[in-house]
């Protein structure tokens, strides 16, 4: 296995006095909900056959990290808090988080180690699983050091229990947004008015991941983790063929059984591109993969910012630019960095290619959209060698589909 190098920051979030206030809390849930996401796609843009009911699995997790990050919004938003995915420059703890790096200053001992690697049974049983543990019945909320996610969320039913108590509280409802699917995934969209909607978002987030249901009391005997099902609809490879909701079967996987029927090898994980483990730039000597790691870097940078807009209430942005870039770029140029050798020449294709680092520039150190038709040209004349075979198709594919030629937006 690939070595890797403990992060310049060895935490993505800040730890904070005792006694956190309920945005404190909330803001500590959004920050871990989102930078689950990067691992997780890489481990699936990893995976070579996109038919699989692995490939489907994980697909499946990550489009529903994004509604969790939603539902984070939507509860941070109705109690007039701001969702912040970029902190300012110079920050002392600076997000988005730079990989690899553990989940949480307020987790015990950090929480999971999060590297971008390629999918492997390992990875899911020692990683992913593990950010996805459930917590056992009768576990207490943790505002710090909490074990399992659902400690913490615990710990943010008991503040929003106290919010709804204080007097001239209100649910702010006007920068939420119950529009959010990027396609076949489980969950809903919750809008907090009041506290039974808030309970239903928690209870949205911890049941889809863990699959323990929060919606009743500790001591309630129908209070438990249910394996290896949640409540959900259950999403997968059908009679027919194609993916999607299976009727008859009334529940989905949690996030924790997903994983851990990859792991135990009950879901075969198929071939996966010899990515190495915590890709950047300055690994590659091939100068086609650091081309294609700094376009990555700027599709991804700006996906975070109109992502944070659109949490923040432009709802329109949701879909003109982060849905175009989740489906579109990003994993199109993943794909191409794990098929792109990272040395100069390459003769064997168990190489070790490169990968999307997920790292984020702020906006003067970005890439230009000229810069893509410069190497789309370069490519169609031969004057750049070293990608892959479908690259000069790839690369059309997403000048074809940037939201700038909609928008007027400076994207990849």
């Amino acid at each position: 296995m690939t070595a890797v190098t403990v992060s310049e920051h060895r935490y993505l979030i800040p730890s904070q006095p005792h006694g956190k206030t309920l945005r404190e809390l909330l803001d500590i849930a959004l920050r871990v909900e989102f930078a689950t996401i990067p691992p997780y796609l890489t481990a699936m843009y990893s995976i070579k056959d996109k038919a699989s009911s692995a490939y489907q699995f994980v697909r499946g997790v990550a489009l529903e990290e994004m509604l969790h990050l939603n539902l984070a919004a939507n509860l941070l938003n109705a109690v007039g808090g701001t969702p912040t995915l970029v902190t300012e420059a110079g920050a002392a703890h600076p997000f988005p988080p730079s990989y690899p790096t553990y989940l949480s200053e307020d987790a015990e001992d950090g929480g999971p180690y999060l590297q971008l690697m390629a999918a492997s049974p390992e990875l899911f049983r020692s990683t992913f699983m593990r950010i996805e543990q459930p917590a056992q019945p009768d576990a207490v909320g943790q505002e710090e050091d909490f074990s399992t996610i659902g400690q913490l969320y615990t710990a943010i039913l008991k503040k929003l229990e106290e919010y709804d108590r204080t007097p001239g509280r209100a649910y702010d409802v006007s920068r939420q947004s119950e529009q959010w699917n990027f396609g076949n995934s489980g969950g809903t969209v919750v809008l907090v008015k009041d506290l039974a909607s808030a309970k239903k978002a928690v209870n949205e987030i911890v049941e889809q991941g863990e699959g323990a249901d929060m919606s009743g009391k500790l001591d309630d005997p129908e209070y438990r983790i249910r394996e290896p099902w949640g409540q959900y609809e259950y999403y997968g490879p059908r009679a027919d063929g194609t993916y999607g909701p299976v009727l008859g079967t009334p529940l989905e996987m949690s996030h924790y059984f997903k994983f851990k029927a990859i792991a135990d090898g009950t879901v075969p994980l198929p071939p996966t591109y010899p990515m190495i483990a915590n890709p950047a730039k300055a690994k590659y000597e091939n100068k086609t993969a650091a081309a294609l790691s700094d376009l990555f870097d700027h599709a991804y940078s700006v996906m975070v910012d109109d992502l944070q807009k659109a949490l923040r209430g432009d709802r329109d942005l949701f879909f003109t630019s982060v849905v175009p870039a989740m489906r579109v770029s990003l994993p199109s140029l993943a794909t191409e960095l794990m098929q792109t050798p990272i040395a100069a020449e390459s003769h064997t294709a168990d190489d070790p290619t490169a990968g999307p680092a997920f790292h984020y520039l702020p906006v003067k150190d970005r890439q230009k959209p000229q810069q893509l038709d410069q190497l789309a040209a370069d490519l169609a004349t031969g004057r750049r060698t070293g990608g892959s075979p479908t690259l000069a198709a790839t690369l059309r594919r997403i000048q074809e589909n940037r939201p700038e030629t909609r928008t007027g937006a400076d994207h990849v």
